[in-house]
């Protein structure tokens, strides 16, 4: 099954809890990776709190980023870390403790064959590796194309995610090279803007 994942910034919109609500509603899309990492972690997590409401009565599982001691104490099965972070993650036997007695899944950006690689012998859950193409998040770099996706995707046995310039428009592409789903931030919430509009 292809999936599609919602990443959060809520700085690019003025209704960040409804537009999530009418995402989930409307688009239903398998999971939002609630992304802010500008918030302290109390911050964080009283937003995670929110956002759970959101959640908690809908097929959308709720990701959260970074804060592992967030998701323990919310009892969130999803975590997503930066590959530094992950590889740091590893390096502490209390954390991987943690987080296999709360039986987390872990997913790890990465930003080329090497670190997926890496990713997947630490025992990631699953990779989202970008950016693919043109982004206003990544202006000044180069996309890495279809081609890097394509070789990360034949490379790994966990699930590989595509993220960066991914629209409904070239949504196929990414599904054509074999990526396991896709990770979408503006055009999810232009989405909500509009639906709030209509």
């Amino acid at each position: 099954m292809f999936e599609l994942i919602c990443v959060t910034n809520r700085r690019l919109s003025s209704d960040f809890l409804g537009y999530l609500s009418r995402i989930v509603s409307k688009k239903k899309p398998n999971a939002i990776i609630l992304r802010e990492r500008d918030l302290s972690e109390c911050e964080y997590e009283n937003l995670a709190l929110e956002v759970l409401k959101i959640t908690r009565n809908s097929e959308t599982k709720l990701v959260l980023h970074t804060h592992l001691d967030v998701a323990l104490r919310l009892g969130v099965k999803n975590l997503h870390l930066p590959f530094s972070e992950f590889v740091k993650f590893n390096e502490s036997k209390n954390k991987r403790d943690l987080a296999k007695s709360a039986n987390l899944t872990i997913g790890v950006s990465v930003h080329s064959l090497d670190e997926a690689i890496v990713a997947q012998n630490l025992g990631a859950s699953y990779v989202i590796a970008g950016h693919i193409f043109k982004t206003k998040s990544h202006e000044s770099a180069p996309p890495r194309g279809l081609e890097f996706l394509k070789e990360i995707c034949a490379n790994l046995n966990i699930n590989t995610y595509a993220i960066g310039g991914i629209n409904f428009k070239n949504l196929s592409l990414i599904k054509d090279v074999g990526a396991s789903g896709a990770c979408m931030m503006r055009e999810f919430l232009k989405f909500g803007q509009q639906t709030a509009g209509s």
